[in-house]
């Protein structure tokens, strides 16, 4: 890992530690809700509200990510997320913790998730040094620790600390998000954008940049759609899984913890062979290999008769994600200018993150309707259509254009 650049052992144990918080909270967090309440559109809704933020707010901070210190900017965001974390443990410690007031803490919490977020994909390509080969690696440590802790360790240990006590697990994410800013504070590389590569103008002009420019790249403009539609298929089934698990499958607060990490082994495994599927087929047949693959995932886990063939799906679904998060967050960062990355990922963010309440809303809706597999059906329906799009609008030769040019070339 030292190989790849002073400073991004740092960014990575930051972005681990943190990690592990989020996975954590990502048991913990469904699970008071659905002690709050059993009513599929009211638990699917505390993860409307706190994917909205990226609706509203994701714009703007790809623009500070840009003419900020991005470094900085990472670190007072974790300062943030902590108190908010915090205040929330001591709610439910307290018995003041609420559904509202379980939006009000995560909505607030995504608002800085968008600061950090941006800045995060924004610097990851000077932390390494810009070769794009080095940005893969960077990213397969990333996606491998992600579904290592977040989704392995994290969820687990979430669904056990919340049997001891309700509030333990979101004192741990408040501890992991401290732990995350002295770590990025202890990086020394200068993470600001060149003065002038920003030029002049206003909010709106700097947001028109990172548009044009996107939109004028057809394989970094068809990702950013298709992973839009991705994350609406996923958060289908996210916002539901909590009820699937317990009312399908009679599973308990460690059993759901569990079978959300059966995913990660999946994801690790695909992590870890990104590199070496990108040497075989190329980055285009990749990408559409790993939506075929969560398409799959999505109807075992529709079918699924037992807790076990729904792991099975869990971690075939892992793979896929994997495969397709290592690829298409390279090929955006090794393909956009510094100056313009965390607009671009802003946007990105704007079209991918800002899908997701429309997708847990309509996991919610579903269910209510028709029942809880109903949501997986239609998320394995909607990956499938993607996989057909990606073969006709990222080809071969547009990721090869796309990676030719220089990063730092002159751009809108």
């Amino acid at each position: 890992m030292s190989a790849l650049a002073p400073d991004f052992p740092m960014f990575w144990g930051a972005t681990t530690v943190s990690l592990l918080g989020n996975g954590i909270s990502s048991a913990a967090l469904p699970l008071l809700a659905a002690t709050l309440s059993s009513d599929p559109i009211v638990v699917s809704s505390v993860v409307v509200v706190g994917r909205l933020p990226w609706l509203l707010f994701a714009l703007p901070a790809g623009v500070m990510a840009d003419r900020w210190d991005r470094k900085r900017a990472m670190w007072i965001s974790d300062l943030v997320r902590a108190g908010l974390t915090a205040a929330l443990a001591a709610a439910v410690a307290t018995g003041y913790a609420g559904i509202a007031l379980l939006m009000v803490v995560g909505f607030l919490i995504a608002i800085a998730d968008t600061v950090f977020d941006s800045a995060g994909t924004a610097v990851l390509p000077k932390v390494v040094g810009g070769d794009p080969e080095r940005i893969q690696r960077a990213n397969s440590w990333l996606v491998g620790s992600r579904n290592t802790v977040e989704s392995f360790v994290g969820p687990p240990l979430g669904g056990l600390l919340f049997t001891m006590s309700r509030s333990l697990p979101f004192l741990g994410d408040a501890l992991s998000f401290l732990v995350s800013a002295v770590l990025l504070r202890r990086m020394r590389g200068d993470y600001h954008v060149a003065r002038n590569a920003l030029g002049d103008g206003g909010l709106r002009k700097a947001i028109g940049e990172g548009f044009t420019w996107l939109w004028r790249q057809p394989v970094l403009r068809s990702i950013t759609g298709i992973a839009g539609f991705f994350n609406v298929a996923s958060l289908a089934q996210t916002a539901i899984f909590v009820l699937f698990a317990q009312q399908v499958f009679g599973l308990g607060a460690l059993g759901f913890s569990l079978l959300i990490a059966a995913g990660s082994l999946g994801a690790l495994f695909g992590a870890a062979q990104a590199r070496r599927l990108n040497r075989w087929v190329g980055a285009a047949v990749s990408l559409r290999v790993a939506l075929a693959v969560a398409g799959v995932a999505c109807l075992v886990l529709a079918a699924a008769p037992n807790p076990w063939v729904a792991a099975a799906g869990e971690i075939l679904g892992g793979f896929g994600a994997a495969i397709w998060n290592v690829n298409q967050m390279s090929l955006r960062q090794s393909g956009t200018p510094d100056h313009l990355l965390g607009r671009v990922t802003g946007v990105h963010r704007l079209v991918t993150y800002g899908a997701m309440p429309f997708g847990a809303l309509l996991g919610g809706v579903l269910a209510s309707l028709s029942g809880l597999r109903t949501s997986f059906v239609a998320a394995g329906v909607i990956m499938f259509a993607l996989a057909v799009f990606a073969t006709v609008a990222i080809t071969r030769s547009r990721v090869a254009e796309l990676t030719r040019p220089p990063a730092d070339s002159p751009s809108v």
